[in-house]
């Protein structure tokens, strides 16, 4: 069987880690993968459309921050409950997130006040953001792991010189939020190896057993897959969104199934339909950010939430979508990948003495 280092750190039995994906819902998601051998991560989640539009027309905050502290609270209980396992959460630590503070406050002390948690909530994840946060170092000093997603080697080092126990290092070709500048999977993973001492998770464009050896090859110790679990049976996801990514290569035969768009969050890499078009034309025409804001707000959770309209809603996923072609159960896409990566490790040529 194969493990590594990071297996051994989070407790997990297979070098696969969930990506969070957030503003949307990893719940099921997470028990799932970490019943299955994997490490389960709960979302950051984010306040409803209505309270967001709320706050940009200059609305009191309070209500919002309520909804997102008590939705994460009722999401890690939960969890912990129906999880066999260890899983982690995720915070997003960008300027536009400021209730990040009490929100680690709120899992801090949720971990402190419950022994069953404190043992099976054993990551936190930030990301999109500076992680030179002071509020952060709590999360040593609670005696969790502590891993931040980089895009550069520049931002590897500068989350390693700020005691992080581990990096996710995410290529380009990831879907959702990705770095300003190209720099994709090959590159960037044994770039970050070469460059810190700490294990690196690597994350953009994983979903099968080779990418795993390959990624072992380059230095990871584990792989960060969003898109390929979004595509799953027990994801939190509608089921015509993960229908739309796993035909995108019938669909895209001829141009790119994804596109990036900057957004008024940043870059987002979205597959291709009609909403993430329109949002690439007004990018380009220049509109008003806040008519970039109430756009993609009002297509934030069409596709991917009970709706299901995955033409008019925003459909984040990574460029992997074409080699994806089936809707799997969480525990048989686990363990095809370990046992595909053990086929691989067997069948590859090695050198003579």
């Amino acid at each position: 069987m194969i493990r590594t280092e990071i297996c051994a750190m989070l407790g997990a039995k297979y070098p696969i880690v969930q990506a969070p994906m957030g503003p949307y819902d990893t719940k099921e998601l997470a028990i799932a993968v970490t019943n299955a051998g994997g490490f389960g991560m709960v979302s950051h989640p984010e306040p409803s459309a209505e309270q967001i539009q709320k706050v940009v027309s200059g609305g009191d905050v309070t209500e919002a921050f309520r909804s997102v502290n008590e939705k994460l609270k009722s999401t890690l209980v939960e969890v912990k409950s129906k999880a066999d396992g260890h899983f982690g959460v995720n915070l997003r630590v960008a300027p536009e997130q400021p209730e990040v503070p009490e929100l680690l406050d709120m899992i801090i002390e949720m971990r402190n006040s419950d022994p069953e948690l404190r043992e099976k909530l054993v990551l936190l994840v930030t990301s999109a953001g500076d992680p030179s946060q002071p509020h952060l170092q709590k999360i040593k000093q609670n005696k969790m792991k502590w891993f931040h997603v980089v895009p550069t080697v520049y931002h590897a080092k500068k989350a390693e010189k700020n005691g992080v126990d581990g990096l996710v290092a995410t290529g380009y070709e990831a879907g959702g939020h990705v770095t300003f500048f190209p720099v994709h999977t090959m590159v960037l993973v044994p770039a970050v190896v070469e460059a810190v001492d700490v294990p690196v998770v690597a994350g953009g464009g994983f979903c099968d057993g080779r990418g795993l050896i390959a990624a072992l090859a380059l230095g990871a110790k584990a792989i960060y897959m969003g898109t390929r679990f979004i595509a799953t049976l027990e994801s939190d996801f509608s089921m015509p969104s993960k229908e739309a990514i796993t035909s995108s290569a019938e669909r895209f035969g001829k141009e790119n199934a994804t596109l990036v768009t900057q957004g008024f969050f940043g870059p987002l890499r979205h597959l291709r339909n009609a909403f993430s078009e329109k949002l690439d034309q007004m990018v380009k025409a220049e509109a008003p950010q806040l008519e970039i804001l109430k756009y993609e707000l009002e297509g934030s959770m069409k596709a991917f939430g009970p709706e299901g309209d995955v033409v008019n809603g925003a459909l984040w996923s990574g460029q992997v979508a074409i080699r994806l072609k089936d809707i799997p159960k969480v525990s048989d896409l686990i363990e095809r990948i370990m046992s595909e990566a053990e086929e691989t490790l067997k069948s590859m040529c090695l050198l003579s003495a």
